[in-house]
């Protein structure tokens, strides 16, 4: 395992006008463009060769992703949910997402721990790209509302409810999925996992990661979203 060094601790000036303004204009752009246009050797590059900052750009994925869960679900709430919204639950919101950003990294490093070499910068960095999928979820939750009309917070807790209200976007559904295994096998094989281990785990580990977050945010929201 790596060792503790500086590119394994964040920028004392992570939140620094500058240092923001240059992951939004220019690294955050660079990234967005690897795993859509190159997801293959691209991704594999990005863990098996990170770039300086690659720590410091996670977290600030993972923080960007805790934002968006943070405003948009209010956005999307339908009248009378957003009416019983406190500040409380959407914190909670925002703070699941960036659980399961979470799962997935602890996830990845303890595969890694087994089957190839674990990489402690490279763990969060598996963890926060996989978050972009979380994104293209409330993307697809956008579309949804602005089809059906008839989404909210509750939908967003059920997975039943979800699909049902997600069937003329599947395919969206399944993209999504795609694109974090595709994430999490390339970091998989960046670490020295055998290609058939990658392959037949990496579905399997995104699936569990999506049912221990469930169990996490049901627990987590439910108590707090009851109307009674």
């Amino acid at each position: 395992m790596e060792s503790y060094d500086n590119t394994t601790v964040p920028d004392p000036k992570l939140m620094d006008k500058d240092n923001l303004k240059s992951f939004y204009k220019e690294q955050l752009p660079s990234l967005l463009k690897t795993v859509f246009l190159n997801p293959i050797s691209g991704t594999f590059e990005l863990f098996k060769n990170p770039q300086k900052g690659a720590y410091n750009n996670s977290i600030l994925l993972l923080l960007s992703t805790m934002a968006l869960y943070l405003v948009v679900p209010y956005l999307l709430a339908g009248k009378y949910i957003r009416e019983m919204l406190s500040l409380g639950v959407l914190l909670k919101i925002s703070i699941s997402s960036g659980v399961f950003i979470l799962v997935i990294s602890a996830l990845a490093f303890g595969i890694k721990s087994i089957s190839g070499k674990p990489i402690f910068k490279n763990e969060l960095l598996v963890g926060a790209l996989c978050g972009i999928g979380l994104v293209l979820v409330l993307v697809s939750f956008v579309f949804v509302r602005v089809f059906s009309g008839n989404i909210d917070l509750f939908d967003m807790m059920d997975p039943s409810r979800l699909l049902s209200k997600l069937r003329l976007l599947l395919v969206f559904t399944l993209y999504i999925f795609l694109f974090m295994v595709n994430i999490f096998q390339q970091s998989l094989k960046a670490s020295g996992t055998k290609d058939a281990i990658s392959w037949y785990i990496s579905p399997l580990a995104i699936l569990l990661a999506f049912y221990v977050w469930g169990k996490i945010t049901t627990a987590f929201l439910k108590p707090d979203m009851s109307p009674f």
